[in-house]
């Protein structure tokens, strides 16, 4: 067995999956249940309202986040792995500075769409106009934030992108929610300490990347500058931001509609069933980390068959971390749901229907990530944007019928056709697939 296990771990692409995925997958564990913990200390202290309206604001400030990032941070990835496997460190600085000057502008903008839009948002997801405005002037922190976060992870410091990415902000913001309550009593206290959080991973971030940035430089630069225009950036940033945009829209659509036909309290219910099932996912977010900047690598040097390799060693790791988690969950979902209150019982269903797609994307792997990576990007946005009107359509036809288990069967279904569709373009395109069925998948 130890023979066994050290010979494939002599294979360097999924000892890389294997080591850094493994990091990733820890840091995960402790995002799970620091974020679990930071929903149930404002449900306990603030109410199943305080929860929903709390999740509300924060969902408008990424609204608007994802739209003044332009797509850069995850067009960084690409770019910043490129340039950094050939040592065009230099180029990088250069890269970086339109980018940062570019977001500045459009992050600004971005906050003062938000605060003249506070009180129309607020009526339509019936939640707290203050809340909104209070959030508009963090549009830029939170994208310099994931801007950094990101670049990191293009420098596959992929330890460092887990922790800012999944840990961090429900980290600091836990501890800054105890202190300023201790300072301050209002119904606003979970917001203060999420915006003083994102502050200050920020500034974490942005010390960490430009510490790594330079210890890599030292090591192996060239003073070749290859100049990316911004012209160029935004061709392929912006069908990222799109590509996103109706991803987010899969992942919030039926929250926001949620609060628009039902109330606060049912989007907190659906949040924390939604927060469950997301738990069954995290190998294939910790996966997910470290495949996207080798897809870049092998995309970069034309390696088909080392993409078709790396997506189905990924798809293995994922399956088979995720069936028992996603089991334990099928089987005792009254008892998750049940450890924030009576009140969240009503969520069990919900439970299990998310579950069920939480499987089909175990199935399908790293499919997503794969297809941003190898300049598939428009392919991966049209698919988005189908899935997204699939999602909207039935979450507007079943949530009136059904409630928040509707959303839930919405979800389900925009999310399988979401992956089914890219397995089958990603076979078409490059003759393997990522989609792993046991026995049946060499």
């Amino acid at each position: 067995m130890k023979e066994r296990f050290l010979k494939i771990l002599e294979d360097k692409d999924l000892s890389e999956l294997v080591k850094k995925g493994g990091m990733s997958f820890i840091i995960r564990i402790g995002g799970q249940i620091m974020g679990f913990l930071m929903s149930f200390v404002v449900a306990h202290y603030y109410g199943v309202k305080g929860l929903g309206n709390y999740i509300l604001a924060i969902v408008v400030l990424r609204v608007f986040t994802l739209v003044a990032k332009l797509g850069l941070d995850t067009f960084s990835i690409r770019f910043i792995a490129s340039f950094a496997k050939q040592g065009k460190w230099e180029s990088i600085k250069f890269f970086r500075k339109k980018i940062l000057i570019l977001l500045s502008i459009t992050s600004i903008l971005s906050s003062f769409l938000m605060y003249s839009l506070a009180s129309w948002i607020g009526i339509v997801i019936n939640t707290s106009e203050e809340n909104i405005r209070l959030c508009s002037f963090f549009v830029l922190p939170m994208v310099f934030f994931m801007l950094h976060y990101q670049s990191l992870r293009g420098l596959k410091k992929i330890s460092e992108f887990s922790f800012f990415y999944r840990m961090s902000q429900a980290s600091f913001s836990i501890a800054s929610l105890f202190i300023i309550s201790t300072f301050i009593t209002s119904e606003k206290v979970p917001i203060y300490a999420y915006l003083t959080s994102l502050c200050i991973v920020s500034l974490l971030a942005i010390i960490t990347y430009k510490y790594w940035f330079s210890k890599n430089q030292r090591l192996n630069s060239s003073n070749s500058i290859d100049d990316v225009s911004i012209s160029k950036m935004l061709k392929i940033s912006i069908p990222l931001m799109l590509a996103q945009s109706v991803q987010f829209v899969m992942a919030w659509t039926d929250k926001l509609m949620i609060g628009n036909m039902m109330s606060a309290e049912s989007v907190a219910i659906y949040s924390v069933a939604f927060r469950f099932s997301m738990g069954v996912s995290i190998t294939l977010m910790a996966i997910n980390s470290i495949s996207s900047p080798k897809f870049a690598e092998k995309f970069g040097i034309e390696d088909i068959k080392g993409m078709g390799k790396i997506a189905m060693q990924s798809a293995k790791m994922i399956f088979w971390t995720t069936i028992p988690l996603a089991a334990i969950l099928l089987l005792f979902p009254d008892f998750f749901m049940g450890l924030y209150g009576k009140e969240f019982l009503i969520g069990v269903e919900v439970l299990r229907w998310l579950i069920v797609g939480r499987i089909v994307n175990a199935f399908s792997g790293s499919v997503g990530n794969l297809m941003q990576m190898s300049g598939q990007q428009k392919s991966y946005m049209k698919i988005l944007i189908i899935g997204s009107l699939i999602n909207v359509g039935l979450n507007y036809s079943l949530i009136p019928c059904y409630g928040i288990k509707g959303a839930a069967i919405a979800s389900v279904v925009s999310l399988s056709f979401w992956n089914l569709s890219m397995v089958y373009v990603v076979k078409r395109k490059f003759g393997f697939s990522t989609f792993y069925i046991p026995l049946l998948t060499k």
